[in-house]
């Protein structure tokens, strides 16, 4: 299962060491997005955010708990699989509470197709320092063309 995980191949920096706390939950935070489970939105909200917090995904920006909870409804409507890998990440702050993260995400869609493309992400924890990390920002971008178009084909 280690292989699988999304920091297993990570390239952390080296001028600020990122907890080993914040790569285990990064690895279970992909866990919860890549898998399709009914009760994802639920778990996202309850053990990822803040009440708070801002989700921004392809599919749109969702605010506090309630959006959050929502946000994986459509998450599967043309993909059937996902994995995400983070390839990179830096830190923006002396405590590695703010990140970027370059990553690499695979999918499989409902036509039978596969793709993957590169992703960056932005992900800000409230209190880096709480036994309980909770992230209040979570923003990713990537290019939809490939997906668009790889839903078009036949």
């Amino acid at each position: 299962m280690t292989a699988n995980l999304a920091t297993t191949e990570t390239e952390w920096p080296t001028s600020t060491p990122v907890p080993a706390a914040v790569k285990k939950f990064l690895d279970d935070f992909f866990v919860v997005m890549d898998n399709n489970t009914p009760d994802a939105g639920e778990k996202l909200a309850a053990d990822f955010f803040t009440p708070t917090a801002t989700f921004t995904i392809t599919g749109g920006t969702y605010v506090g708990s309630e959006e959050i909870k929502g946000s994986r409804i459509a998450a599967w409507k043309v993909v059937t699989s996902r994995q995400h890998k983070i390839l990179k990440s830096y830190t923006c702050t002396d405590d590695a509470s703010d990140l970027l993260n370059i990553g690499l995400a695979k999918m499989g869609l409902v036509n039978g197709k596969h793709l993957e493309g590169n992703f960056l992400s932005r992900i800000v924890f409230e209190d880096i320092k709480s036994p309980n990390l909770k992230m209040k920002l979570f923003q990713v971008w990537g290019d939809s063309g490939p997906l668009i178009k790889a839903l078009q084909e036949e």
